[in-house]
């Protein structure tokens, strides 16, 4: 024990060689509006930083020196635009950023732009010029610059917490009007939906399954499939994840996925009738209400069948 304890401590120490920043880099697309309002952007490794300590952990897979800045972030605060007015202090600095890795890139509201959240906290600032940031997975996410939609902001500490096994996150909108999923949603959406395995009774109960699921040992050694609980803030905040290993795990989801049908036809990897949904991050079982009915929805009837 006290030997893993040293080895953790000892990884920690290590410099972060800053391979995140290069793939944040590659897969963040920043929006016309970044050159049209002379923006500036804060993407540093914090081996490379010096005017703020940057906190170094082991990867929680791969156990490499990984720097806060090279890691997972479900919201990557990253983009700042000054206020027009730096005198007036109702004039506010803008700034936006992006989710996971995902391309598009989305306004995020601080605190202080919404008139209901102003406290006490500091203002954020430019976190290129200071200590101040980058405020990572906080504030209000918008939809992204890139689409010509409207929708509500949504609180980012809301989503990060939310059971992603009692409400799907396609079904949240404050307003029928902006569609299922929100636009401010569709990035994490895609990976939360992407997680989904559709399974028939038998391959849900049996221990021995067919095809490609009998390549996931973590399926073929679950005695009992325990329910899913999973939240974004466990899967990706509490778990200290490289990026590397994080486009990894993604790809490996990728890849067993395409061998499934699609959520629409009903149908379990094996062609029979699907009437659970599993989830690929813990392999435990869903059981809100969202999942039941939109598979119910896609299950031919007799009638169907017959006809």
């Amino acid at each position: 024990m006290k030997r893993g304890i040293s080895l953790e401590n000892l990884l920690g120490r290590l410099s972060c060689s800053g391979k995140g920043i290069l793939i944040r880099n590659a897969c963040h697309k920043k929006s016309t509006f970044f050159l049209e309002y002379d923006c500036t952007e804060y993407v540093q490794c914090g081996t490379n930083t010096t005017q703020r300590q940057v906190e170094t952990r082991p990867c929680v897979s791969c156990k490499v020196a990984t720097c806060n800045e090279c890691r997972i972030h479900c919201v990557y605060q990253s983009i700042y635009e000054k206020s027009s007015d730096p005198e007036d202090p109702a004039e506010l600095p803008n700034f936006s950023g992006f989710v996971l890795l995902e391309p598009l890139e989305q306004p995020i509201l601080s605190p202080h732009h919404l008139s209901d959240l102003v406290a006490a906290c500091p203002r954020w600032q430019d976190p290129g010029a200071g200590y101040d940031g980058p405020h990572h997975d906080q504030g209000h996410l918008d939809v992204p610059l890139q689409l010509s939609v409207d929708a509500p902001p949504e609180c980012i500490d809301d989503v990060l917490e939310r059971d992603l096994s009692q409400r799907l996150l396609m079904s949240i909108s404050a307003d029928s009007r902006y569609g299922s999923p929100s636009p401010v949603l569709s990035s994490i959406c895609r990976v939360t939906e992407a997680r989904l395995l559709f399974l028939c009774n038998a391959c849900f109960g049996q221990g021995t399954p067919k095809g490609p699921m009998a390549t996931w040992p973590q399926f073929i050694t679950r005695s009992r499939i325990a329910e899913c609980h999973c939240t974004l803030k466990k899967r990706f905040l509490d778990r200290w994840l490289c990026l590397r290993c994080y486009l990894h795990e993604d790809s490996a989801i990728t890849v067993f996925t395409s061998f499934m049908p699609t959520r629409d036809t009903g149908l379990c990897l094996c062609g029979g009738v699907a009437c659970h949904t599993v989830c690929l991050w813990c392999w435990g079982s869903l059981v809100g209400d969202d999942h039941g009915n939109e598979l119910s929805a896609a299950i031919p009837t007799d009638n169907e069948d017959s006809s």
